[in-house]
Order: structure tokens, then sequence, then C-alpha cells
């Protein structure tokens, strides 16, 4: 069994230089110089609501293990997740990235390359990394498993949290004397809510109703997008019972989080390790008129518990109310463990917050640090969100519509602003900036005269049954971002845009993406309703096309004969030139992001069995 002398000093953090040679790098492991690093345990509890916790202030008992490690460290009270769902939110916690700049955003999407992962970092450093998960979208296949020299998944019949915790004090015995991360993951929290006894009855033993001791509902997805009439024939009461199974589930992983610290205890572990408590996203019971996770971007999915526990680094019962992120959590571990990378990070450290002082980013981030951004609606139409506390704005990027809340005088979002005020406009402009500048963008720039009108037509090409465009704005002299549909003569349907008679003295950008980035594009420009090959430019170089309309495609990609997609290096790059021509002119640019393509995936016919016996898929 590994067990540290529990007197050992954790103060010495040595910095890994940003060049690391690799027989210096060996050199140093043989030599134990990483002998005092600080472990890593990352717990992360799938589906837990921070309402439903004591130490957020809960009325039932669910959590005295998890309410003594809060004492025991530093409580964030206002943390708030990237994503409603399991894979974009654990995927943004190992790589200090949004979900849209990851990739790891949907049910066929994989994370991304380009980037390292958490534990990637630390194993560079000389760590032993280990992973004990359950959920199916954690599965290798999604590739978070980037990084972890063990990385345990349990067959379809999956365990409970006590399995989980036995699971990771085993891997923990088996370790050298070396420093480790550890991401222990529970899942019992997530449908179907079944604790075992006495946690089935333990919060509302007199019910006597239908639902039983096990609660599964069937016409998973359509529950979660709200088509919920067979719900809404439940009584007052089986809600009641309802929401006492997931309590009970909570208390039941609690326990088993209790026998998780029990153990690093005995292991004489704790002095030297960092631990990180967390849950990915919340639950909802109708709060919104929804059920369950991953169709809205309310608080009862957003807000999740966020702890850190580092005896003699971090103050004891210390309880932060400023907003944070779980974006934030990969910069903060590095600081905590005196690891320096020069990785890309959104988020930012917060040991700065735990001392008293401002938080600041380390280089250019999308977003500042008291701003949180939310996407990656699993089901129904896409949604994106800030929350800069007490405000929020939520916007359907179908409908366009938009949604505003004071969460100091309504923190259940009941009751939406019905006008804005400048604050709340201003968030709005920031949210669609963000929008723009998240990922790879295509942009058509227009700049006329008083004497020439455009004729534009942009059309995406189908492939594989797929190719409309699923991010379409247009962007004014001001750089303010607005709908397209506010243009004149415009006509957007969803695989073609069409604009007549545009006169544009002052300068206009629309910015779009597609649903694929390998679709192809046409598109025709007529000045004064002809042609204009000679007034048309494309990419960074200002060539012309070569006729009317053309084609152009992502430069990332081409077609193989097999008829799949690939990387291509051979195609030089549509990049925003460092130039504009005279007007009047319509130039097409590609815009890339800094981070690779994002794979899509084929499941396997095992991981989709498990997703519909969780109601993902139908």
């Amino acid at each position: 069994m590994r067990r540290i002398d529990s007197s050992r000093q954790s103060t010495f953090h040595p910095r890994a230089p940003r060049l690391i040679v690799l027989g210096l790098l060996c050199a140093l492991l043989a030599c134990g110089v990483f002998h005092n690093r600080l472990n890593v345990v990352i717990i992360g509890v799938d589906t837990l609501r921070a309402d439903h916790l004591g130490c957020y202030g809960y009325h039932r008992k669910t959590s005295p293990n998890i309410d003594q490690l809060a004492a025991d460290g530093v409580l964030f009270e206002n943390c708030i997740a990237p994503s409603p769902w399991t894979l974009p939110s654990f995927a943004t916690v190992f790589t200090s990235l949004y979900p849209s700049q990851h990739g790891a955003r949907g049910s066929h999407k994989a994370l991304g390359t380009g980037f390292p992962t958490l534990a990637e970092i630390l194993k560079s450093q000389g760590y032993l990394t280990g992973a004990i998960v359950n959920a199916p979208y954690l599965k290798r296949s999604f590739k978070v498993d980037r990084g972890f020299d063990t990385y345990d998944m349990p067959p379809r019949r999956g365990r409970n949290a006590s399995g989980t915790t036995s699971h990771a004090l085993a891997w923990i015995d088996s370790l050298p004397d070396k420093p480790f991360l550890l991401f222990v993951h529970y899942f019992d929290p997530h449908l179907p809510y079944a604790p075992p006894a006495p946690y089935d009855t333990l919060f509302d033993p007199g019910y006597h109703g239908k639902i039983g001791s096990r609660f599964q509902p069937k016409a998973l997805p359509r529950v979660r997008l709200q088509d919920i009439r067979k719900l809404l024939t439940y009584t007052d009461q089986d809600w009641r019972h309802i929401e006492a199974l997931y309590d009970g589930e909570v208390a039941f992983t609690d326990r088993a989080i209790g026998d998780l610290l029990s153990g690093l205890k005995e292991r004489g572990l704790l002095d030297n390790t960092l631990i990180v408590f967390l849950s990915d996203h919340g639950e909802e019971f109708l709060e919104h008129g929804g059920f369950e996770h991953g169709h809205s971007l309310y608080g009862e999915l957003l807000h999740v518990p966020l702890i850190f526990v580092l005896k003699g680094r971090i103050p004891r019962g210390l309880r932060l109310r400023q907003q944070v992120r779980l974006l934030d959590i990969l910069p903060t571990i590095l600081e905590l463990s005196g690891v320096d990378c020069d990785a890309h990070t959104e988020g930012v450290s917060l040991v700065p917050l735990i001392e008293g002082k401002n938080r600041k980013a380390r280089g250019e981030t999308l977003l500042p640090p008291h701003l949180a951004f939310s996407e990656s609606i699993l089901y129904g139409p896409e949604k994106k969100s800030i929350t800069a506390w007490p405000w929020k704005v939520i916007y359907d990027t179908k409908t366009h519509e938009w949604m505003h809340f004071d969460l100091e005088n309504d923190p259940d979002e009941q009751e939406p602003l019905e006008k804005p005020s400048p604050i709340i406009t201003a968030l709005e402009r920031t949210l669609k900036k963000t929008m723009v500048n998240i990922a790879d963008t295509w942009f058509v720039e227009i700049q006329g005269d008083s004497a020439t009108s455009f004729d534009l037509e942009i059309k995406s090409e189908v492939v594989r049954g797929s190719g409309t465009f699923s991010f379409l704005e247009l962007i004014n002299e001001k750089g303010e971002v607005l709908p397209i549909q506010s243009l004149e003569n415009a006509d957007v349907k969803p695989k073609r845009i069409t604009i007549r008679e545009l006169r544009a003295q002052h300068l206009l950008k629309i910015a779009l993406r597609r649903s694929r980035a390998d679709a192809p594009m046409s598109f025709e420009v007529r000045l004064n309703g002809l042609p204009s090959i000679d007034r048309t430019y494309i990419g960074k170089d200002l060539t012309h096309p070569t006729e009317m309309p053309f084609v152009l495609r992502d430069p990332t990609y081409k077609r193989t004969k097999a008829g799949e997609v690939e990387d291509s290096c051979s195609i030089s790059p549509i990049g925003e030139p460092s130039m504009r021509p005279a007007a009047p002119y319509v130039l097409v640019y590609l815009a890339k992001s800094s981070f690779q393509q994002h794979p899509s995936i084929e499941l396997d016919e095992e991981t989709k069995r498990e997703l519909r016996s969780l109601g993902y898929l139908q």
C-alpha cells in the first residue's frame, strides 16, 4: 500500500522551464526532484446541483462529508459551468477552453487537438495520471482521456459510488512514490434516480405513490425538450419523491466521497494533496418547464459547486462570493502545483482571489475573468449566455430572441427584464462579439460608394446531407454584431443567403459558419446588376476569382477518394488581409482560430446502447 510520511513539507514547488530538453527531464525524474510536488485529486460529481448541498444552504442533510470538505478549504459560492451537460463541461475543466474551442460539444464530437490537457501538462512534469470515470460521454472515443496513463471506464453494467471510491484507492495503492493526478468521477446523481437502501427512503419515508424506489422516465430526450405532458401528470407528492430519490443519490455519493477522503488520510496523503471538488452541471425539476439537463442555460443547470482544499496553503472555512467559472480550474491547479505552462488558457487562476487580490488574465482571452460564457445546448436550438453577476443574458441563435435577468432580485430567473439597461445592452454586444471570435469564421466584407449597388448570393453546398449555415450575423461599421435579417432585401434560408440592391457606403461584414466545416460554398457577386470579377477579392492576398459564381471551401480540408475528410497542408490558408482594396469591392476570407479542427466520430454500438439506456439517444 502506498503510504506517505505526513510530516513531509510541501513548500518546495520547483517551476519547470518553458522548454525542457528530454534528457534533462529524465535526469530530473531520476534524481527525484519532483519528490515533493503536490498530488492533485479532482472529485467530479455528475449532475450535482450546488443548491442541493448543505454547504450551499440546502435544508436536507445530503452532504456531511462534502460540507466538511468545504469547511477545510475555500468554497466558491457562485461558480458557472460552460455548458449544461457532461462532455463539454468536463472537457473545459481539462483544457480551460470554451466548448466551441475545444470541440467536444456534441453527441458525435470529440475533443480537438493542438492544445494540451491538464493530464498531459502534469504528465510532462513527472506526474502519474489516472482517471476513474463512469459516464458514456467520457469514454475514450470522445478523446477526453488524453494524457491519462490509466483511464478506468467500467463495463456497461457500470458501478456505483462505492465502487468508484474502491477503484480510486486501489489505483493510488498501485503507484510508486511519485506525484499523481487522479480524476474521480461519480455518476450516481444522474438518471436513473435509484439510490440503494437506506438512501431510497431516507428523505421521503412516508411516500406510497406510483414512483417507487427508481425513477427513469420514458420518452427521453423529448422530455428534455419540454415535451413533458406525462411528467405533468405526476402530483406534487410524486415530484417531492422524485427529488428525494435524487437527494438519496447525492447522499449515497457523499458517503463514498467521505470514504475516499478517509482513504487519503489513512495513506498520509492529505498534507500534500490538492483536492478540487466540482460538478459539471446541475439538474432541472420543472423550474422552467423542463426536466433533467442539456436543454437550457438557466441557473439550475449552470450553477455548480466548486471547492479547493490544500492544507497549509488555502485558508480553512473561506467562502468567496465573486463569480468564477469551471474554466478557471486548470490554471488554478497549475499555479497551486507550481507548474508553469505556455499553453493558452481562457480561464485565469483563482489563487489571487483566495489571497484577497484581483484576478488577472495571462495573455489575451476572449472575455475578462468576471464574465462567464456558456453554450453547447444538446437538445433543441443552440443558445448562448453571458453572466456578469448580477446580470445575465441568454440568446437563442435560431429565433434571435433575448432574455435578460437581474439575479440579485430574481435569483431563480423567473421574471425576465422587460427593458434592458445599458449594462444589459453591453452584455448583448459582448456575447455577439464572442460568438464571432470564438471559432473559425468566414467573412464577406462589403464596401461601396454612392454609385454602387450590390447583389449577393451565398450558398452552402450539401455534404452527405448536411451543409446549412449554423451561424450568420452582420457586423456594421462600428463593429456591432446584428442579425443579418436587419438588412433590407435580405432573404435568408438555411442553405442560401440572397441580398439584393445593397448600398453599402459604410463597411459591412457578413460573418458565417456552416454546420459542417468541409461543406463548400458558392459565391455570386454583382455590381449594378453585372457580374463583377475584377471588384471581387479572395483571402489575404486579394486574389480575384476566375469565374462567377465561384466556389470556396475551408482550406484545411480536402476530399479523399473514400469521401472522407482529412487535414491538408498543401493549400494556402485564407486569412484576413492586412490591406483593403479601394471601394467598391467585395472581399471573402476565412479567419482561422488558433485551435485545430474538431474531429467528428462514429459511435460504436455499445456506446449507442449506453446512451439510449440513459435517454440520450432515441
